[in-house]
């Protein structure tokens, strides 16, 4: 049994709201947004994968958000406004001069990495403390490995968020802000080991009837043992004559072999394979991993391969 479990609820629909405003798991799971002129501008989901900054997105919404970095026209005033990229980060704590507000704020991330041929993206968010402690965050712990066909999945995620008069960063109250949430419910469809094809989905994913709405990418699909075994990459319309959802999350084995430039025990940060942070007790993760392989060759050309039940061994080839 995952530790997830301790921050997702049970579903009962296809389709539940987060029952409040500021509950645990929304300390895990963050909308990625900007901010113009003290307006919101959504991006998508992250979720955190390492208690002391490390989360995991949508490789599409980084490139959305640094594709308008980030500068918006203001057609009134004839500028540029910089618009910079944070997570959203809400607690159930309320201000001690004002109950109406939440205490929370907009987390700064500072850096984020990819792989050209994925859908998958990490991002590291400043480092912060209250009260003069490290502020520690829940994580979701991952199943890098091949999720069966029709087993019960539950992703979440941010689809829709409104607010203004945000102010100051992480640690300041939270002013008018809203934001529309829910658990997703479904079952899996079809595995893609490989890609799904050479254009929209060339990249290892899977086909769930899960509902994922515009807002839900880079939001974490949870198998039956609570583990993460998917990101939420996209959703397409329904098929003529057929009710169920046409939805899709990435597989996450290959995003093991994502560099990152972290600094992972306090000190100064260093590159290290995602791989090498499982290894090390910094991301957890269930036994799949051990079906993984990494194997670096000359200019640091990394392949990562996985072992699947019909025992065909993908592989993925990072630069």
């Amino acid at each position: 049994m995952s530790q997830n479990h301790e921050i997702l609820y049970s579903v009962s629909g296809d389709f539940d709201p987060v029952p409040e405003f500021g509950a645990r798991i929304q300390q895990a799971v963050m909308p990625i947004l900007g901010i113009v002129d003290a307006q919101l501008i959504p991006y998508g989901t992250g979720f955190m994968v390492a208690a002391n900054g490390l989360m995991m997105t949508a490789k599409h919404v980084i490139q959305q958000a640094w594709s308008q970095r980030m500068r918006k026209f203001n057609e009134q005033d004839r500028f540029y406004d910089h618009c910079e990229l944070y997570a959203l980060y809400v607690t159930s704590e309320r201000h001690a001069d004002d109950e109406t507000k939440h205490v929370g704020g907009l987390w700064p991330i500072d850096k984020a990495w990819f792989s050209q041929e994925l859908d998958v993206a990490y991002c590291w968010l400043r480092s912060a403390t209250r009260n003069s402690e490290p502020i520690r965050f829940p994580i979701f712990r991952l199943s890098p490995g091949i999720p069966k066909l029709g087993e019960r999945v539950i992703g979440f995620g941010y689809y829709k968020m409104e607010g203004s008069e945000l102010e100051g960063l992480l640690g300041e109250v939270l002013g008018s802000y809203s934001q529309m949430t829910a658990h997703s419910a479904g079952k899996i469809v079809q595995v893609f080991p490989e890609k799904r094809d050479s254009g929209m989905l060339d990249f290892p994913c899977f086909h769930t009837d899960t509902r994922f709405d515009p807002g839900m990418s880079g939001g974490p699909v949870c198998n039956e043992s609570g583990y993460v075994c998917g990101v939420i990459c996209s959703s397409m319309p329904k098929v003529e004559d057929d009710p169920r959802h046409v939805s899709y999350a990435s597989l996450i084995w290959p995003a093991m072999g994502i560099q990152v430039d972290v600094a992972i025990d306090g000190g100064k940060p260093e590159k290290r394979l995602v791989y090498e942070l499982v290894t090390k007790g910094f991301v957890g993760t269930d036994d799949t991993i051990n079906n993984l392989r990494i194997d670096i060759g000359p200019d640091d050309k990394r392949t990562v391969s996985i072992v699947v039940p019909n025992n065909v061994v993908p592989k993925h080839d990072e630069a």
